[in-house]
């Protein structure tokens, strides 16, 4: 370490969730820190302050680019389902296994992730029990795919409340998603639902705005200095 000029820390902030209470700011001890972040929603002043930290907005490399895209004619009638632990989930896939028996329900693991990824280009619809703004949601709306979840101010940016598959609270869902699964289960109207959501999440993700991202990080000019 006698030849090492700076020590450089950067903590790469994916889910706000897991990083509080953390000391983040403790680590200048051992050299300059910084934090860059994946979601938009906590990408703000009140997070710099409260890590007490340099914080720069990277994003995450991806974008509609990196995905092929079918269209409704396309799709099978499957709803793809996020691995993630929740008290409602098996209540919430067994209500849609009822109301839409003909829709096959594949909850995602032990798959490739190239397998996922053909997976959900065949996919009409996808479910998270995740944090709502995550690739279970995303990667399979730059698919051409509907996407539900609930929405969560931890990783939405409040433009994602309105979309019509994005519940305000699971009871919500729980009310909601079977009927419109039926609902939008036609052309123009799943089209019209899918580019509300596809324009809004290639606003906030490219591959080139996250270079650009990097760019700025590496160059020193951070968002929250």
């Amino acid at each position: 370490m006698q030849n090492v000029r700076e020590v450089h820390l950067n903590v790469l902030l994916q889910n706000i969730d897991l990083i509080q209470r953390q000391n983040v700011k403790g680590l200048k001890r051992f050299g300059r820190v910084t934090c860059t972040t994946a979601h938009e929603a906590y990408t703000n002043s009140a997070t710099r302050e409260m890590l007490g930290v340099t914080l720069h907005r990277l994003s995450v490399c991806t974008g509609p680019e990196r995905y092929s895209r079918s269209s409704y004619l396309d799709k099978e009638p499957l709803l793809i389902v996020s691995n993630d632990e929740h008290p409602l989930k098996e209540q919430v896939l067994r209500q849609i296994a009822r109301v839409c028996p003909e829709l096959r329900i594949q909850v995602i693991e032990n798959l490739h992730y190239e397998d996922y990824k053909k997976l959900i280009c065949r996919a009409k619809w996808s479910l998270t029990f995740g944090e709502g703004l995550d690739g279970f949601f995303a990667e399979p709306v730059w698919s051409g795919g509907v996407s539900f979840a609930v929405f969560n101010d931890r990783f939405f940016t409040p433009a994602f409340a309105k979309l019509e598959t994005v519940y305000p609270s699971w009871e919500v869902l729980m009310d909601k998603i079977a009927a419109d699964l039926r609902r939008l289960d036609e052309p123009g109207a799943y089209e019209r639902c899918w580019r509300q959501a596809y324009d809004l999440l290639s606003e906030l993700h490219s591959t080139d705005r996250f270079r650009e991202n990097l760019r700025m990080f590496y160059r020193g000019e951070y968002t929250f200095p």
